[in-house]
């Protein structure tokens, strides 16, 4: 990351060309959405975090990134983990979930995808190993079994899915 990336997050012109390119939605850019991935506090705090490890972590891996966020518990975040049926029974009993001791559905879902974008935004790409995990974010916000959809409405993840689909 050079000096001109320090403040990329919301801000056009501190961040990568390629995230500005695929980025044409403002609700990427618009930190006081809270429905967009930057636009809570979440989204901050997964910019901040993902800066942080980063630094500490220069040449890995975003799905590095992943495992960190996700611990011992990382190949668990996968497709099944994001079908209705899995959803209902995390939502029914949430300490049968496995990041129940620290996430809820939602926070860690939009953290897996503000990390994502936070690569974008620093450094052009979201690497291609690491986009099987927020498709499984995205799915999982767009389950029926969520009873409140409007924390991602669908116009915000089909947007993020765009991007992250040309990323």
């Amino acid at each position: 990351m050079s000096e001109d990336q320090e403040d990329a997050y919301c801000n056009k012109e501190k961040a990568h060309p390629k995230a500005v390119e695929l980025m044409t939605e403002d609700l990427f850019w618009d930190p006081s959405d809270e429905t967009a991935p930057f636009g809570s506090d979440e989204g901050f705090e997964s910019y901040s975090s993902w800066r942080g490890w980063r630094t500490d972590h220069p040449k890995a891996r975003l799905i590095d990134c992943f495992a960190w966020i996700l611990g011992d518990q990382h190949n668990l975040y996968n497709e099944e983990r994001a079908s209705d049926e899995q959803i209902r029974e995390d939502l029914a009993n949430p300490s049968s979930d496995p990041w129940a001791d620290g996430w809820d559905m939602w926070t860690l879902d939009l953290t897996i995808i503000a990390t994502s974008l936070s690569q974008l935004l620093d450094e052009g790409i979201i690497d291609t190993d690491a986009k099987p995990y927020v498709r499984v974010a995205i799915k999982r916000q767009r389950s029926s079994e969520i009873e409140n959809p409007n924390f991602h409405p669908s116009e915000t993840l089909d947007a993020i899915e765009r991007v992250v689909g040309l990323a």
